[in-house]
């Protein structure tokens, strides 16, 4: 068993840090060296605030007028922020929920 400092603890969560901001970056870079990447981007994020918004408010005038402010402001507004958080978030639930299958099938590796 290795015993770690705690400068080196540190030393990985500055790295973790760091790579979550590198990946924060990624997207807006993309967006602005890429034109037809902005466009995509932009269409997923008015779909997937679309959606979102009629799946929890059905499908009524109030649900449009939602979605449209938020699209308004998400995605023309600042678009580059709601596309590194979209990423950002996405990452972090791609590894939950990576984190879980991994975990059930350790559990399940123990019992045989």
């Amino acid at each position: 068993m290795a015993v770690h400092s705690i400068n080196e603890a540190g030393n990985m969560i500055l790295f973790i840090f760091l790579a979550f901001l590198v990946l924060a970056l990624i997207p807006p870079l993309v967006m602005m060296v890429f034109p037809a990447a902005d466009i995509i981007i932009r269409i997923i994020l008015v779909f997937l605030i679309f959606t979102t918004v009629r799946g929890y408010m059905g499908g009524g005038l109030l649900s449009l007028i939602i979605s449209g402010v938020l699209i308004y402001f998400l995605v023309i507004k600042w678009a580059y922020f709601t596309a590194s958080m979209y990423v950002f978030f996405y990452f972090i639930m791609t590894f939950a929920i990576t984190s879980v299958v991994i975990w059930g099938v350790g559990m399940n590796l123990r019992k045989g």
